[in-house]
Formats: C-alpha cells, sequence, structure tokens
C-alpha cells in the first residue's frame, strides 16, 4: 500500500511536469490536437492502479521531454531507483540524460554526480572515480559532495595516501573531518611498520596527532612500534598518554604496559600508575592486572582481597570471574567443584557478551574496530562499560 500511494505521487508529479512542459511548447508552437495528455495519463494511471509501478514510470519517463520543468523530475527517478537496488535503471536515465546537448552547465555537473553515484553503488568504482574527479576539478557547487563519495571510495580501495588528499581538500572547506584523517595516517603508518619502514611510520602518527590530539590509536601504534623497536621507555610513554586522551582506553593498552614495564623492571610504578587509572577510571580490567600483581608478590589471598573490595563498590561479572579463579586456588574438596560450576557460568556470561559497541549505531562485538564496520563512521567503536563490561 506504500508503495503504491508513493507511486502514485510519483506519476502525479510527473504528470504536472509534463504538463508545464506542454504548456511551454503551446506558447511557442501551434496547438496540439486535444486529447494527447489523455491517453498517456490513463494508460500511466491504469498501470499504477494495477500495481505495476515499473512499467508505468517507464512509460512516463518515456514520454516525459527533459526541460527546465523536468530536469529534476527524472533526477528523482534514477534516484529512486537506485534506492530501490535497480542500479542499471539508474544509469540508463543518467546517462541518457548526459547524453543530451542543451543540458545547462550545473545540469549537466548534477547529472555527473548522480551517475558517479550510480556506479558507486554498483560497485564500479573506476568509473565513479573518474567522474567524481572531475565533477572536483571543475570547481563547481557540487564539488564537495564529489569529494565526499571520492573518500569513500579511498576507504574502500584501502588507498589511504589518496584519502589524506582529499580529507585535506574538504578540511580546508571547513569540513570535519579530522577524527577520519588521523586514522588514515595511522593506517599509513601501519603500512609502513609491515613493510619495516619505521621512520615513516613515526612520521605518519606525528601527522596523526597533529589532526586530531585526541586520537589514542595513534598513540596505541606508536607504542607497538617502540616495543618491536625495542625501546620499551617510549612505549610506555605513548600509553600513558592514552590516559589523558580517552580513559575509557586504558584497559587495551594494558597489555603492552605490562610486557614493557616488566622489561623495565619497574612493576611498583605500574601499580602507582594503574591506581592513578583508577581514580581517573574505574575499569574492572585495571583491577585484575592490580590483583595480579599483588598476587605475584603477597600470595592469593592478597589479591583477592583487592579484587574483592573493588567489586564491593562496582559489580562485575568478568571480575567475579577473576574472583572465582582466585578463591578456587586456595579451596578443596566440595568448595572448590561448587566454584567451578560458578566459574563455568561466569565464563560462559562472558562468552557470549560483547567486548565493544559503536556510539553511532549500537553494532557490538568481541573486536576493536577503528572504524565500525557497520555504519562506517571512524572512531566512534568504545569500550562497553557496567555490569557486563569494564
Amino acid at each position: 500500500m506504500v508503495d503504491l500511494f508513493v507511486g502514485i505521487l510519483l506519476f502525479v508529479a510527473i504528470v504536472i511536469g509534463w504538463l508545464l512542459g506542454k504548456t511551454e511548447r503551446r506558447r511557442s508552437i501551434t496547438p496540439e490536437p486535444a486529447g494527447g495528455v489523455g491517453k498517456e495519463y490513463f494508460d500511466g494511471l491504469n498501470l499504477l492502479l494495477n500495481e505495476q509501478q515499473d512499467e508505468a514510470m517507464d512509460l512516463l519517463l518515456k514520454t516525459l521531454d527533459v526541460n527546465g520543468d523536468t530536469f529534476e523530475t527524472h533526477i528523482v527517478m534514477g534516484s529512486l531507483y537506485r534506492r530501490r537496488g535497480e542500479v542499471d535503471r539508474s544509469i540508463r536515465i543518467h546517462q541518457d540524460l548526459l547524453a543530451r546537448s542543451d543540458l545547462a552547465k550545473a545540469q549537466h555537473a548534477a547529472v555527473k554526480l548522480e551517475l558517479a553515484r550510480d556506479y558507486l553503488k554498483a560497485g564500479v568504482l573506476d568509473r565513479s572515480e573518474r567522474l567524481l574527479k572531475e565533477i572536483a576539478d571543475e570547481a563547481g557547487h557540487n564539488q564537495t559532495k564529489a569529494l565526499e563519495y571520492l573518500m569513500t571510495i579511498y576507504e574502500q580501495e584501502r588507498e589511504w595516501a589518496q584519502a589524506v588528499g582529499v580529507a585535506e581538500q574538504l578540511a580546508a572547506k571547513g569540513k570535519p573531518v579530522q577524527v577520519g584523517l588521523a586514522h588514515y595516517h595511522c593506517e599509513l603508518a601501519q603500512q609502513h611498520m609491515k613493510m619495516g619502514d619505521y621512520v615513516q611510520a613515526r612520521r605518519e602518527l606525528k601527522k596523526a596527532l597533529q589532526v586530531d590530539r585526541s586520537c589514542v590509536r595513534a598513540n596505541m601504534v606508536l607504542a607497538e612500534l617502540e616495543t618491536e623497536s625495542g625501546n620499551p621507555r617510549d612505549a610506555v610513554k605513548a600509553l600513558r598518554r592514552v590516559l589523558e586522551q580517552d580513559p575509557a582506553f586504558v584497559p587495551d593498552t594494558l597489555s603492552l604496559l605490562r610486557e614493557n614495564y616488566q622489561r623495565l623492571d619497574q612493576m611498583n610504578e605500574l601499580s602507582r600508575y594503574l591506581f592513578e587509572c583508577l581514580e581517573k577510571s574505574p575499569a574492572i580490567s585495571i583491577v585484575i592486572v592490580l590483583s595480579e600483581i599483588v598476587t605475584s608478590l603477597e600470595g592469593e589471598a592478597a589479591g583477592a582481597y583487592v579484587l574483592s573490595e573493588y567489586l564491593k563498590k562496582r559489580p562485575s561479572v568478568k571480575g567475579l570471574d577473576k574472583l572465582i579463579s582466585l578463591q578456587m586456588a586456595r579451596a578443596d574438596g566440595d568448595e572448590k567443584e561448587n566454584l567451578a560450576i560458578l566459574k563455568a557460568f561466569t565464563e560462559r556470561l562472558i562468552k557470549d557478551k560483547p567486548i565493544y559497541r559503536c556510539a553511532e549505531c549500537g553494532f557490538d562485538g568481541k573486536s576493536l574496530h577503528w572504524r565500525c564496520p557497520s555504519c562506517k563512521t571512524w572512531g566512534s567503536v568504545r569500550p562497553i562499560q557496567g555490569l557486563e563490561g569494564e
């Protein structure tokens, strides 16, 4: 019913455009015989009433002349087909329009943009890219949109250097692309790391932080680089900056922090830093690492005490699972069997629950994605907080 209503509205809009064009022609050409409009109108209406919307649209487009009054109708129809997934039809409409020699310059550019979107939707990225570059070079009012679609293409193709160039053009126009641009530099840095070019990787990470000082990823990648390079002190410095950027990501730094503090033989310093983190942003992962350090120094009882005191204030399934493990190490007989049952339960809960969630679309999962796989937003995926999270 909704599709039929939409179809009728589109039909009425097309007929109005047709009549406007007809009226315009009558002012300059001898009157046409009456009755011409009626057949086309009723044929189209009959198709719509019989729920043959595709045939109705095709008929109306064939009979609708392209002029100043009907140009937008053709554009709207092409966009409708594209949204419905009928990209071939959309491409055909826009190609036919583009082939006309009587289009104004602005109309020609608008058709090229729509055709580029068609090719992008169809996955024909090279044709879309070529058209978008032409529009961007023309510096018309569609230039910004063309650059945004170009950036989408380069992201899909993982052509990060080209993406950086386009993002910088958009930034110069005042578009808020700093977050994405910083991640492009991080992507380039990781590519250079794989090739063993740590010098260029550091340059890219420096650019990322210049573009977006709050880019957590840049410091985490830098810490990986310094760890691989055998520079534990520099790795620790990079990781500790995450606390100032976004404390929610401190749990994701703990593994490398622990590794590098161990290399420096400064586990006491790590403990002090973790207590500082807890004051600014409590998280169960931080407490678990603290309890493990205390356990290694003072035994299971002391480690369990640290964990249990925290859980009294902030209950957590993950923390409870760790506490059960510590208690099992000191238990035996029936007590140990009962604890084993509880642990199996908490492990199942942890296994089935996501760890990260996108703040934009709600996508969740167990892996940290710097770009949401669902809504394609950069930097929107964050650790989940609360009883089932941190």
